[in-house]
């Protein structure tokens, strides 16, 4: 009986607060790509979870305000530039206000810096359309809470 009731708390420890899932587009030189996003939001941290084509089978990225963007594997060093272009306090500040905060009254965040706009927009009740823009190529789509 004591390790079902300590499996069961562990278990709960794991379940997200918030969960979204949504499909997105890359667009680099006139090539467009699809892929899913999933994005489950703990309370010290968030895990992003892209599918293919960008950067393999499945790519997870751990974001924490603490330790900043921990990524699972390797990936293009011209993505990975634009991802440590923001500090894990910039990063923090979007996540947080596209993932808390937007609202009718307050439909859209976002941040610039060197070129490249990260930006986020209320679309309905847990619904936000997400950007990523950068002279060559652009990332954006449509996140849905679970």
């Amino acid at each position: 009986m004591v390790l079902l009731s300590s499996c069961s708390s562990i278990s709960q420890l794991t379940n997200p607060e918030k969960s979204y899932i949504g499909k997105f587009n890359l667009s680099q030189n006139n090539l467009v790509s699809n892929f899913i996003v999933k994005i489950n939001v703990f309370s010290e941290h968030i895990i992003i979870q892209v599918s293919k084509p960008i950067l393999g089978n499945l790519l997870n990225i751990k974001f924490s305000q603490n330790n900043g963007i921990i990524i699972d594997q390797e990936i293009d060093s011209r993505y990975l530039t634009l991802l440590n272009n923001f500090n894990k306090n910039e990063y923090s500040y979007f996540l947080n206000s596209c993932l808390n905060y937007l609202d009718i009254d307050k439909n859209e965040f976002k941040i610039t810096k060197n070129n490249i706009e990260l930006k986020c927009e209320y679309e309905g009740p847990e619904t936000f359309s997400v950007f990523f823009i950068y002279n060559f190529f652009s990332i954006n789509g449509i996140l849905k809470r679970e």
